[in-house]
């Protein structure tokens, strides 16, 4: 039942925001505890659900569990723009796993908690890394390192919401103005 309702979100999500609008924002957590997935992925979505004036309430939480259904289907891959690559690798498998999260990712407003999203995602600039727990060499490049055992679990949404939306209006990720024309 949880996995349809979860299918039943992404398709709404995936299907909410037409292929022209700019590229939007994802947030990828790194080593988030068992104890906190997918639960924080979800407190996070639905905090900016409500503060991301932007977001139009379009934030999804995608969890681990999710990502491989997405890929066994033809039409979810089709409608990510990976139609196309299934000829040429097994969409289940890892690499599969990590286009499908890449695919996401680019498109925006996901909050994605899999062990496969930091590979998936390194180099794109619309995605802002959150390190759970203590930084190993794997969170070097994370924007934020949170230690939940100092901080009360049910804070952490609002916490990473917040500083998410100061770096994604922070003047160092606006263009700058083209002088002279």
């Amino acid at each position: 039942m949880h996995a349809v309702s979860t299918i039943s979100s992404f398709q709404q999500w995936l299907q909410a925001a037409p292929s022209e609008v700019p590229v939007a924002c994802s947030i990828v957590l790194h080593g988030t505890p068992a104890a906190l997935c997918p639960r924080l992925s979800a407190g996070i979505a639905a905090y900016l659900n409500e503060y991301d004036d932007d977001g139009d309430g379009r934030w999804l939480a995608v969890p681990s569990d999710l990502v491989p259904l997405i890929t066994d289907d033809p039409s979810h891959r089709h409608l990510l723009g990976l139609a196309g690559e299934a000829e040429h690798y097994q969409p289940t498998n890892p690499y599969g796993i990590q286009r499908a999260l890449a695919a996401l990712a680019a498109r925006g407003h996901c909050v994605l908690d899999s062990p496969l999203a930091s590979a998936a995602t390194c180099g794109l600039k619309n995605v802002f890394h959150v390190g759970i727990g203590l930084p190993p060499d794997s969170m070097a490049d994370c924007h934020i390192i949170l230690n939940p055992g100092l901080i009360l679990i049910k804070c952490l949404p609002q916490i990473v919401g917040d500083v998410f939306l100061e770096w994604l209006n922070s003047q160092a990720r606006k263009p700058e103005p083209l002088h002279g024309l």
